[in-house]
Formats: C-alpha cells, structure tokens, sequence
C-alpha cells in the first residue's frame, strides 16, 4: 500500500466521521423511525464512496505504475 492510498483512505474517513458527528445529539429530537433511514442511507453512501474510492486509487496506481 502506498502514501497516496493511505491519503485517500483517511480523506473518506474524515468525512464520514464528520457525517457521523452531525447525528450524535439528535436522538431527543427525531424519532428512532428516522433516525434508523438516516443510518441506512449515511451507510449506503459510505460504501459508495469507498468503492469510488477504490476505483480512483487503481486508476492513479495504473497511471504511476513503475
């Protein structure tokens, strides 16, 4: 694994952290109903991203191939 793949791993954890850090007070506010679709969808989006991801490393490690 590379210096750029562990930049890119960290760059999307960040981010999803940062989503998952909007969600943590809300539980008095939205019911469990909404807040259970908010989870699955913040989930859905984070496997997205890191098959993005994925996708956009192999492509730079193809194209700086030595």
């Amino acid at each position: 694994m590379d210096y750029h793949d562990l930049q890119s791993i960290q760059k999307c954890l960040e981010e999803i952290y940062a989503t998952f850090r909007g969600t943590l007070d809300t539980a008095d506010f939205v019911p469990e109903k909404y807040q259970r679709k908010i989870m699955a969808y913040i989930f859905k989006r984070v496997k997205r991203a890191f098959r993005m991801r994925d996708r956009a490393e192999r492509k730079y490690a193809k194209e700086h191939k030595s």
